[in-house]
């Protein structure tokens, strides 16, 4: 198990879900950067909340700057330093948004994102296939997009 930086998507969703254990399956510590954590803030549905309340989030501020400017005119503020921390402690980034994630692999950074979080569950038999599913249509009907290659690609990789 190990440590990684999420952005604000992944744990928005999980957190309407209910479904923390699916990151605690696989990571000790989740660090969330003061921006992520303002973004989250901003919502009324409870999930900043949990977040704060969870143990496996710990709040985590960056301090590479420089970086975080060059990418802030580029990135929204939380995707910004998500990447910037990700950087800074060199561990996985979890992020969904494409063009984060581009921005994340130019840098040479490690990503994952909320299908792989799922197709790791099932791998390490957190979670079957047919839940994988189940939340997938879960995730979908909260409005996160899908692309059909990409629902394709998940469902070719649980099986």
């Amino acid at each position: 198990m190990e440590s990684i930086v999420s952005d604000t998507t992944t744990l928005i969703i999980l957190g309407k879900l209910d479904r923390y254990d699916l990151l605690e399956n696989l990571f000790t510590k989740i660090y969330i950067p003061r921006e992520v954590m303002l973004e989250v803030s901003k919502k009324s549905d409870g999930v900043y909340e949990k977040i704060v309340s969870h143990h496996l989030f710990e709040r985590k501020q960056i301090s590479n700057l420089v970086l975080f400017g060059l990418l802030d005119g580029i990135l929204d503020a939380g995707e910004s330093e998500a990447i910037v921390l990700a950087d800074e402690l060199n561990i996985i980034l979890l992020i969904d948004e494409k063009k984060g994630r581009t921005v994340a692999k130019n840098m040479g950074l490690e990503i994952i994102g909320l299908l792989g979080i799922l197709i790791l569950n099932v791998k390490k038999k957190n979670i079957s296939k047919d839940e994988a599913v189940v939340v997938l249509k879960e995730i979908q009907d909260l409005n996160f997009r899908v692309s059909k290659r990409l629902e394709d690609s998940f469902l070719a990789a649980i099986n």
